[in-house]
């Protein structure tokens, strides 16, 4: 299947956005600049937070320092940076000048139901079709495309996101399940006033993936950053958790 291109959407690629659409969705954009460790560890008290709700829940939010994340069953740095093991799978992603986002989908919803490529086509599709509306059109990576080891941005897999100049990777993607439900962490390298976690075009993108959206109760989002603090000492400001002992 060829990668899309420009603002003429192909409509094979994006009929999943439709049929696995959430009931709900609530969402938090933050603004603060946090470090790697405590991102990770945000995201992941998110995705308990999540699961013992059933809620869904996406959250996009900044760095406060170039950073360097590895799949849970990666070990591999870059250029001496320390990295951070992350919750989920997939290889080595450097953050900075990305957008970063968790989405969180709980057990027995169509999207968690389905295939993992199903589901990374379906966000994918969404984040293409919103960013195209905003004047940015990224193209997919074809389902025929082969993967190759290496660090995240230098190796499309199918349906990441294209530049759509160079077709160079600027968007990927990954995801773990857990008692049924799944957390998907992405990173977008995009134009500066497209990766404010504020950016308009991502009210589009939540619109997409759910019939209805809500901001996070600041209550409970003050209580997952308590929470995140402990995780965050327990495992990514860890040695051992970051060097997989």
């Amino acid at each position: 299947m060829d990668a899309l291109r420009g603002c003429g959407l192909q409509t094979n690629l994006f009929q999943s956005t439709d049929t696995m659409k959430l009931p709900s969705l609530l969402h938090w954009r933050d603004p603060d600049y946090r470090s790697a460790a405590a991102n990770m560890a945000l995201d992941e008290a998110l995705f308990h937070w999540s699961i013992a709700n059933t809620v869904a829940v996406a959250r996009f939010y900044h760095w406060n320092h170039n950073a360097v994340t590895v799949g849970y069953f990666n070990h591999e740095g870059a250029d001496g940076q320390t990295a951070v093991r992350r919750f989920t799978g997939g290889g080595l992603v450097e953050h900075g000048e990305d957008l970063t986002f968790l989405l969180t989908f709980p057990a027995g919803s169509e999207v968690a139901l389905a295939p993992g490529s199903e589901r990374y086509q379906h966000v994918h599709a969404a984040l293409a079709e919103s960013l195209a509306l905003a004047g940015f059109s990224p193209g997919l990576a074809p389902e025929q495309k082969p993967s190759s080891p290496g660090p995240c941005f230098a190796n499309p897999v199918p349906w990441d996101l294209l530049d759509p100049g160079t077709s160079r990777k600027i968007g990927g993607g990954a995801q773990r399940r857990s008692r049924g439900a799944v957390i998907h962490q992405g990173s977008i390298r995009l134009p500066k006033d497209l990766r404010n976690p504020m950016a308009p075009w991502i009210e589009d993108f939540l619109s997409r993936m759910s019939e209805r959206t809500g901001v996070l109760d600041p209550i409970v989002r003050e209580n997952l950053c308590t929470e995140s603090l402990r995780i965050e000492k327990e495992r990514y400001s860890s040695r051992d958790w970051n060097s997989g002992t």
